[in-house]
Parts: C-alpha cells; sequence; structure tokens
C-alpha cells in the first residue's frame, strides 16, 4: 500500500474522561427580611480558630446592618460540661432570630 491508495475518511476521537457528575449542594436558608433589628446567633468554637475569626468579621457586619449579634462559644462537647452547654445552647437558639452556627466543612 501506498500514498496513493489511501481514501480520505473520517475517524472518531474519544475523549478518555468520564461526564462531571451532577453538582451537589448543601441546602440554604434565607431570611427573607431585613437584618435590622434581629438578633442574629454566631456559635463558634475557640478550638476553631479559623471560625471565630470569621464569625468576629460577621459579627461586625451584622452591627454594622443594624442586626444584633449574638456569639455562642461552646467551650465543652462531652460529659456533664458538655451537657450543660447543649442546654446553654439550645436555651441561646430560643433567644435568636436567626443563628449561623457552622460552614460546614
Amino acid at each position: 500500500m501506498n500514498a496513493a491508495d489511501i481514501k480520505p475518511g473520517r475517524i472518531r476521537i474519544r475523549k478518555p474522561t468520564a461526564a462531571p457528575k451532577a453538582t451537589q449542594s448543601s441546602p440554604t436558608f434565607r431570611l427573607d427580611r431585613p437584618l435590622k433589628g434581629l438578633r442574629v446567633g454566631l456559635r463558634t468554637d475557640p478550638g476553631w480558630l479559623s471560625w471565630t475569626l470569621i464569625a468576629d468579621q460577621w459579627a461586625g457586619f451584622l452591627k454594622r446592618d443594624g442586626a444584633e449579634p449574638v456569639l455562642f462559644p461552646i467551650l465543652e462537647h462531652v460529659g456533664p460540661e458538655g451537657e450543660r452547654a447543649i442546654a446553654a445552647l439550645k436555651a441561646w437558639a430560643d433567644s435568636v432570630d436567626a443563628a449561623v452556627v457552622g460552614i460546614g466543612t
């Protein structure tokens, strides 16, 4: 066979990658009202310094927009101290109009 014997044709190139997965997301919640005058809770954990720093920034933004930020640092998670902390957390949750309790990571 020589070059003169080869006829032009069509070839199919396959891409060896899988199709992307469907996009997944976490549920989101909307307040659907202005922040002004609301008590907005921010639960923090002193063991998670980066989240504590972010919550402090958000508290400033909430104040700027007329809300009252109510920070709740949970110190203990287990044992009798943890049980008391959970009881206090429930009372705190009942005292705010909305809350951010973590960033879901």
